[in-house]
């Protein structure tokens, strides 16, 4: 049983409470953003049975001064390959830790490839703290079908919503991707098992084509909506 009641933190007398969160997922992974900026003393529990458990202190954009106590535990709808929580030692308990030295995306690379996570740790389960908010991938234990729900047995809790801006349909997960979470080279590595048949270069150069308009439409749309916001 998860409890999302508020508690009371002893050591600073303060209620901690469940934050706003949003989610999304792929066959092979879920995507969860706590809205929360400015996070500190965080800390992450991540299990194989699909539990997740998040502790910190931040606050809402919207809401600067008044930084609080959050606490987020989720049982997933399923289990997780949690992996080790050193990520092979890109990680301290989940936690992604940032190179010092700038990286630089390989020679000739697809547009795709940008420098924001090294390549190892974009498979394995972990979270990045960021200024303004808190990014975590989780990977499940075996890529299938996308789960029917986020949480065990349907359930919804309050502050939880769904990240559109992530989300990518199950039948074109594979297919197409979206720009800011997905790596186009994992399809050719991880295709799935009931692909038989390979593409022919007419249809290579099609799916090219309609993945370009595809980012060049989030590209304009991303573009319009920094506009719409000064």
């Amino acid at each position: 049983r998860v409890d999302f009641a508020t508690e009371t933190n002893p050591d600073t007398e303060q209620d901690v409470v469940s934050p706003e969160f949003r989610w999304a997922q792929r066959k092979d992974r879920v995507l969860i953003t706590i809205d929360l900026q400015g996070v500190a003393d965080e800390s992450f529990a991540i299990s194989n049975d699909g539990l997740f458990v998040f502790t910190g202190r931040g606050s809402y954009r919207d809401q600067r001064d008044k930084v609080g106590n959050y606490r987020l535990e989720l049982q997933l709808f399923k289990g997780l390959n949690a992996s080790d929580p050193s990520c092979s030692g890109l990680c301290d308990t989940w936690k992604y830790i940032q190179p010092e030295s700038t990286c630089k995306v390989t020679e000739g690379s697809g547009p795709w490839e940008k420098c924001v996570l090294a390549p190892e740790v974009h498979n394995r389960t972990h979270c990045a703290v960021n200024a303004r908010d808190v990014e975590c991938v989780l990977m499940k234990a075996k890529r299938e079908k996308y789960w029917a729900s986020l949480l065990k047995e349907g359930k919804t809790i309050r502050g939880m919503h769904v990240d559109w801006s992530k989300w990518l349909d199950e039948d074109k997960d594979g297919v197409r991707w979206n720009e800011q979470v997905d790596r186009a080279w994992e399809w050719w590595k991880d295709d799935d098992d009931d692909d038989e048949e390979e593409e022919t270069e007419q249809q290579r150069i099609a799916r090219e084509e309609e993945e370009r308009k595809q980012r060049d439409k989030f590209k304009r749309a991303k573009k319009k909506r920094k506009q719409s916001r000064r």
